[in-house]
């Protein structure tokens, strides 16, 4: 790398371009797609230009029009070599880099004939895009590997703008622009690898098989669909004419990982670390990853291979206030990839990887009080066996007739696994909430468990066309995708029974009741909740795009259309969703001010969906079960359950069962309004960029504003609209049928007219009735995100560069997003947000997702040829803090399973996110790398991540009551902590 930027000539050239792309402004532009890049630029008028790759002698050719300008569309990434000829001389030469969804620009013309040759190398360095209107960040594994960031996407996508840090709980995940780490999509080499059961899962392949990476996080082409949030697409490494072979090793020693905070609940008599006495855990993650792989020629010219396996060790343990978790993580991964040119017109290329792991998890019950040195004692009680990951396969041929033209096919197919035993099945799922209760309690490892080891994952199938064809000053892009999504998943809870102890009111309007009735002389109730649902779902999609970048003088025009269907059906196989054609327009502008890529003003404007969830499927429309029973508990001998968390003495029946399903396959038009419009939102973008005279540094501003146009979610109560429909239709509404037979949960789009289908009595057929929204009771579910980043950027000059960001951003409304970060639901537009509609009240204010100051700053410096340091730093503000109660009034029984997630504490409102913020998150990460002389291909590395080892909490707990009248103890104490700094030992070394 050192000696190709030591040339006068590239210096000269890099005071010309500077590196955007390093901090999110090249994107998918003229002449490029999700997996290839394109040049374009100006010469003489007529003359030939012929690009070749300098690494797989793939050739292509195209010749100048009139005015000069000519370019190539669907490039593989890599280095190319561009002369111009004229009558079959050679006149000049230029080496430039292509990129994934990102055009370069050359130019012949006289003005630059002294220049000599632009050599770009590794995605370090990118010229503005001035073809492009959009944000996106693309990065090279190369130069990803010399910064100090962990070895995953979710790392790589915090270097851009406006991305945060998201709720530990969903995983690693990241918010993008104030959505929720549940609006993202993620592709490799064109497919589509996100897993739609609930979006918080993607089948990535190993880190150290990624080649380019493109972070999106706004103004979207008319190609990229199906997010909210942001965009992650990836192009993984592939064989050139030469042969390589390496081998290299992560490692992260248990010795010099440091844990988070020592936090358990004082009330059980233990010890603690900590100033605050929370609930939280104390764990660590020793990691061992090691990856030998292998590149080059089958046939020189034609066919090429690149090959990776991986073996992968992790174990760590997790302390709870009752249990000690310890697991252990064994995962061998692969890659293999073939790249077949058959000539330079018709290119195909296959991929095949699998991530999948399985992990032990072995689990003791705490001892207390206790000493660091006997957490648990003797064997575990049980032991759960959970299975993640995926696997994949994807083919896509490319043919290419002229340099004007080029249409593309793919097929792909991902399989996730999301299989979990336990030895402990027949434990029922328990917890203990009454006055001086600890919680969890028995021996349950996981809520939910499948009955076979072979029936809970889904699959994705893709087929999808794309092309692209340069007619003058246009650059026309069009395609067609088709998707199917198989969901089979079969889950109950563990042994059977959910328990859940809790004390008799004692004082306030339920005082003495429980389920509306008398508890009599209980003091303390059990709720029973039995629950058992899936099947097998399908889930379709099909999307249809046409876009124009028109180039006319200075400017660039971008204007296109994307119409996507959606299609979900029900465990019998029948349309219980059925969305068409719903219309995505995509509008950007681009203006070049001098001419001479120093000064860019742009603007953009776009529409975009997320398709619904296949969990949707699943919860509304499979045979689901689910009623509880209310009992009262008598204690025997001072205790009210055995080990396992089961009543010893269960007492009388406490007022009716209630039913929330039957266990039924429910109609399937019965289950969503027929209007119903998916999740989508409006962004809108102004920016401007711009190089600081000759020099290396360049500065750039982005305004960002984001409108959620249509919340999705279920609701759950319908006195309002049984009121409505009875005083419409007096003649033939039976308000008790309606009770009785309207769904247990409907979905729609909060604060928005409804048609619902259903029966006005029993004799009546199904209908479709309007129903106004202020029958429903709900309000509108609205997202706003503002946002504003300075970006400043020094580029590469073959000593350091350095980018960085400063962000405000400010996320607010009714609808914190896909998923309910405050109590980490995961159910994808089905969370408990719109179910009833007193939970609303106070619900517009501060979401989830608000960090109203983000600072980013990386670097990277060669100390010598020999060493090189490396800076990753991060500040974020905290996210707000809330107070869920219970309802200050009485028409929301305390006995009831939402009673305590009002907007509400101590009897009064309290507005969502107005009660303070977390904890400011900070981190440092430092890296140094070695590569000696003396050792051609070796390479030491070590990186310090979260090197002042600073402990912000992420999350708190937001509930108010431990029971009604009775504050908890662990309101607004950490429930979640940023990673504690760990040391990552790496040794590399490139055998050819």
């Amino acid at each position: 790398m050192k000696s190709l930027f030591n040339r006068r000539s590239v210096l000269r050239s890099l005071v010309l371009s500077f590196a955007l792309g390093a901090f999110g402004v090249s994107a998918g532009a003229m002449a490029a797609t999700k997996t290839s890049g394109g040049i374009y630029g100006e010469a003489q008028p007529n003359a030939t230009i012929i690009a070749t790759n300098a690494a797989t002698g793939l050739t292509r050719q195209a010749t100048a029009n009139a005015d000069g300008h000519f370019s190539f569309a669907s490039l593989p990434p890599g280095t190319y070599t561009v002369q111009e000829q004229q009558n079959g001389n050679v006149i000049a030469t230029r080496t430039t880099g292509v990129q994934i969804a990102t055009s370069s620009h050359i130019s012949f013309t006289a003005a630059t004939q002294q220049l000599g040759t632009i050599q770009v190398v590794g995605g370090a360095i990118n010229p503005i895009d001035v073809t492009n209107s959009g944000n996106s960040l693309v990065l090279s594994s190369s130069q990803v590997s010399k910064l100090p960031v962990s070895r995953n996407i979710s790392s790589v996508a915090l270097l851009a703008p406006n991305t945060t840090i998201g709720t530990p709980g969903f995983g690693n995940l990241v918010s993008f622009a104030g959505a929720t780490v549940a609006e993202n999509a993620y592709f490799v080499n064109g497919l589509n690898i996100t897993d739609i059961r609930n979006f918080q899962n993607f089948a990535a392949p190993p880190f150290e098989a990624d080649a380019q990476f493109q972070i999106k996080s706004g103004g979207f082409d008319a190609s990229f669909g199906g997010a909210l949030g942001g965009v992650i697409n990836v192009v993984t490494k592939s064989g050139t004419n030469e042969f390589h072979a390496g081998a290299n090793i992560y490692w992260v020693p248990e010795g010099l990982a440091k844990s988070s905070p020592d936090v358990i609940y004082s009330d059980h008599g233990a010890f603690s670390y900590y100033s605050r006495n929370t609930t939280s855990y104390h764990a660590y993650s020793p990691d061992l990853r090691a990856n030998i792989y292998g590149s080059g020629p089958i046939v020189k010219d034609h066919l090429f291979f690149y090959a990776l396996y991986q073996h992968r060790e992790n174990s760590g343990y997790t302390l709870t206030s009752t249990q000690y978790h310890y697991d252990d993580t064994s995962s061998p991964q692969g890659l293999i990839k073939l790249d077949w040119q058959i000539n330079d017109e018709n290119l195909l290329e296959l991929t095949a990887f699998s991530t999948k792991n399985e992990r032990t998890v072995d689990y003791w019950n705490l001892n207390l009080p206790n000493t660091l040195s006997t957490w648990h004692t003797g064997k575990p009680f049980a032991r759960a066996t959970i299975h993640s990951g995926a696997e994949a396969y994807i083919g896509k041929y490319t043919w290419t007739p002229t340099a004007d033209f080029n249409i593309s096919a793919l097929w792909g197919y991902v399989l996730f696994d999301h299989n979990n035993t336990s030895t402990a099945g027949s434990c029922p799922y328990t917890y203990d909430f009454s006055i001086g209760g600890p919680g969890r309690i028995g021996c349950w490892t996981t809520y939910s468990i499948q009955p076979a080891s072979d029936d809970d994952h889904d699959s994705r199938h893709q087929a999808r066309i794309d092309g692209e064809w340069q007619i003058g000053s246009h650059d026309v892009t069009f395609g067609y995708d088709m998707q199917k999504f198989f969901t089979e998943n079969f889950s109950g809870y563990t042994g059977g029974n959910w328990w859940i102890y809790y004390s008799v009111p004692g004082t306030g309007p339920f005082a003495g009741t429980v389920n509306g009735v008398d508890a009599g002389p209980y003091n303390t109730y059990v709720s029973k909740r039995v629950f058992q649902n899936g099947g097998m779902f399908t889930t379709k999609r099909q999307t249809w795009y046409l876009q124009d970048n028109w180039h006319i003088g200075n400017f660039y025009f971008r204007y296109g259309l994307r119409s996507t269907s959606y299609t979900n059906l029900n465990a019998q196989g029948g349309t219980f969703l059925d969305i068409n054609n719903k219309l995505q327009p995509r509008l950007g502008l681009s203006w070049d001010v001098f001419g001479d890529s120093s000064l860019k003003l742009y603007a953009n404007a776009g529409r975009y969906y997320i398709p619904v969830a296949s969990n949707t499927n699943v919860r509304l429309a499979s045979s689901e079960l689910d009623y509880t029973y209310y009992y009262g508990v008598t204690p025997v001998n001072g205790k009210l359950y055995d080990s396992t968390g089961t009543p010893l003495d269960l007492g009388a029946q406490l007022g009716p069962k209630q039913v929330t399903s039957d266990g039924t396959v429910p109609a399937a038009a019965t289950v969503v309004v027929k209007n119903l419009d998916p999740m989508y939102q409006d962004e809108y973008i102004l920016g401007a960029q711009y190089r600081i005279g000759d020099t290396q540094w360049s500065i750039g501003l982005r305004a960002i504003r984001r409108d959620l146009k249509a919340g999705m979610d279920d609701l759950c109560e319908f006195n309002g609209a049984i009121d409505y429909l009875a005083k419409k239709y007096p003649d033939q509404a039976d308000k008790a049928f309606m009770l009785d037979n309207f769904p247990t949960c409907l979905l729609l789009n909060p604060g928005e007219d409804a048609e619902i289908t259903t029966k006005l009595n029993a004799n009546a057929d199904l209908a479709t009735y309007d129903v106004p929204a202020s029958a429903l009771g709900l309000p509108k579910a609205t997202r706003y995100y503002n946002a504003v980043s300075l970006l400043f950027d020094r580029a590469f000059d073959g000593t350091w560069f350095l980018h960085g960001s400063l962000t405000w951003a400010h996320t607010y409304g009714t609808e914190p997003g896909y998923v309910l970060p405050t109590i980490v639901q995961t159910d994808a537009g089905l969370t408990e947000t719109f179910d009833h509609p007193w939970e609303e009240v106070g619900a517009y204010g501060n979401l989830p997702t608000d960090h109203r100051w983000t600072f980013k700053l990386y670097t990277g410096y060669q100390l010598t040829p020999e060493w090189q340091f490396g800076v990753n730093s991060y500040i974020q503000s905290g996210r707000p803090e809330n107070c869920y109660g219970y309802y200050p009034d009485s028409s929301v029984p305390a006995w009831s399973n939402y009673a305590d997630i009002a907007f509400a504490c101590g009897g009064k409102f309290v507005p969502r996110g107005s009660v303070g913020r977390t904890d400011r998150i900070v981190k440092f990460d430092l890296s140094l790398h070695y590569m000696p002389e003396w050792a051609p291909g070796l390479t030491f590395g070590m990186a310090i991540i979260n090197a002042f080892d600073f402990q912000g909490a992420i999350t708190v707990n937001d509930h108010y009551p431990q029971s009604p009248g009775v504050r908890s103890p662990t309101y607004l104490l950490p429930k979640d902590f940023q990673t504690p700094r760990y040391v990552r030992f790496s040794l590399e070394y490139d055998f050819l």
